[in-house]
């Protein structure tokens, strides 16, 4: 193999697994235990990846872009759905103001029940 050949394979991996890093966040349910949440994005074809405490759970995230603010959600594969509205906001690194704790306000997944609250992974 050629000296390219093996760089550009080495690349091409090192690439691949860089989608793979989770977004972690850890929350507490009232009356429940700490859970560990890891969300995989999927993308058009795979769903989205909830692991909650080692389990898997799939289904599509639903948030806006173009808003920083507002709600996000999580609608599994099953018809089941967490709904999360903005409590508190803060300045990101940049100035800009996001979203720096969410409550859950709906919900019909047991694991994350209404009330529960969560940290912005990013800020």
């Amino acid at each position: 193999m050629t000296r390219f050949f093996k760089f550009a394979v080495a690349t091409a991996a090192l690439l691949m697994t860089q989608a793979c890093i989770p977004t972690q966040i850890y929350v507490e349910a009232p009356g429940k235990k700490l859970l560990s949440i890891q969300f995989y994005p999927g993308g058009e074809t795979l769903p989205d990846l909830l692991v909650i405490n080692g389990e898997n759970y799939y289904g599509k995230a639903q948030y806006q872009w173009d808003d920083p603010l507002a709600d996000i959600g999580f609608r599994f594969v099953d018809g089941r759905r967490v709904r999360a509205e903005c409590l508190r906001s803060a300045k990101d690194i940049l100035g800009m103001e996001q979203c720096a704790l969410y409550e859950v306000y709906r919900s019909d997944f047991d694991l994350i029940p209404e009330g529960i609250q969560a940290p912005n992974p990013t800020l």
